[in-house]
């Protein structure tokens, strides 16, 4: 557990468990009823509809994650392999690079997921492509 620790608090992860302590921090937010799921869904039309319909709050939860689990296993590996110096270095910034390059397709693969656990249920992207506005679970079933 201890690795774990130094391993979240060292460059590159420091960066990605700060950005984890804000979207827990917004997920509290979410369950104490003070803040909205769908809050940032306006500010990012295209990226609410390239989702399916996921909430930005949940795809960017999900990178965050993905991120930084890969980062944290990187980070462990690093230790194992002992890489100090220079090379050490580059690997760390390598690491923060490829980290967030993998955390988007596993954004994209969950949310491809989620919409076939729900195959019943009217089409996401259907209803968020039928006008510029984001999808709203509380909204009627979108016709034809």
């Amino acid at each position: 557990m201890g690795q774990i620790v130094h391993a979240a608090v060292r460059f590159p992860t420091v960066t990605l468990t700060s950005a984890l302590v804000v979207a827990l921090g917004f997920w509290v937010l979410v369950l104490l009823g003070r803040a909205d799921v769908r809050a940032f869904d306006a500010d990012a039309p295209l990226l609410t509809r390239s989702l399916g319909g996921m909430p930005v709050a949940v795809a960017a939860s999900v990178v965050i994650v993905s991120a930084w689990l890969v980062s944290i296993t990187g980070m462990l590996l690093m230790d194992l392999a002992r890489l100090t110096g220079s090379g050490g270095a580059a690997a760390r910034v390598a690491l923060l690079v490829l980290s967030t390059l993998v955390a988007w397709p596993v954004t994209r693969r969950s949310a491809a997921f989620i919409a076939r656990l729900f195959p019943g249920s009217p089409g996401l992207y259907r209803r968020a492509a039928a006008s510029s506005a984001p999808y709203d679970p509380g909204s009627p079933p979108a016709r034809g």
